[in-house]
């Protein structure tokens, strides 16, 4: 495999179907819409940053007919959601049948700026609604380098209080599938129902050839993805 590089990307989601996968949202999970007798790889995308490589992501899911769930900052320091250049490229996400989602920075807002935690996410659903023309089904809790666990504010509440229908890491999911992550940027990583898989460091081609895991869970992120190098 050639890395991190965009072609490598391509190739992991022909390795699925080709294995006869149901790519599918996590909406589409949640709400149990896929055939429970083959086998799923749940498609989730969190942008963090470098928002512009969703452009090239966008051409791969639709040259290959594929959707996913792409989560989105509304504080990321490195790109601006509002921007009409953004707006674009989350609305090219939709027009293939992706699922959009909330990247939410609740905790840290909440000690950071001292702004109501609950308050503000029933205003962030509302944006999203309001800016994508969409219902908004999930979020994603967002981890970054700060001593705050923006999973800590699903202690406190529930997704149905905002009309949700899940968090990410939702135990229906959480706890049964085999999670693989391009979160450590050179390297993967992976669980199994929750519990780490030490060592494990197999691209998701791997995990599919040798295991093929009823429940595929993958979770890339922009920047991770690159044509010839990571900062270019």
């Amino acid at each position: 495999m050639e890395n991190f590089t965009f072609k490598t990307y391509k190739k992991i989601f022909q390795e699925a179907l080709n294995h006869k996968y149901q790519i599918i949202t996590l909406k589409e999970f949640f709400l149990d819409e896929y055939d429970k007798d083959g086998n799923i790889l749940v498609n989730r995308v969190d942008v963090d940053i470098k928002i512009e490589r969703l452009r090239v992501i966008y051409e791969i899911f639709k040259e290959l007919n594929i959707k996913a769930s792409v989560y989105l900052r509304l504080h990321s320091p490195d790109y601006n959601l509002l921007s009409i250049g953004n707006i674009g490229i989350v609305q090219d996400f939709i027009s293939i049948g992706c699922e959009i989602g909330l990247h939410t920075e609740l905790e840290d807002v909440q000690h950071y700026c001292n702004i109501d935690s609950k308050e503000l996410l029933k205003k962030e659903i509302e944006l999203f609604e309001i800016l994508f023309n969409i219902r908004l089904y999930g979020t994603a809790s967002h981890g970054d380098m700060t001593p705050f666990n923006n999973l800590d504010f699903w202690k406190k509440h529930s997704v149905s209080e905002f009309g949700l229908l899940y968090e990410a890491y939702d135990k229906k999911l959480w706890n049964s599938c085999r999670y693989v992550s391009d979160s450590e940027w050179t390297q993967w990583k992976a669980y199994e129902n929750s519990q780490l898989l030490k060592d494990d460091r197999r691209n998701p081609i791997e995990h599919i050839r040798e295991d093929m895991p009823k429940v595929l869970l993958l979770l890339t992120h922009p920047e991770s993805w690159y044509e010839r190098y990571i900062y270019e």
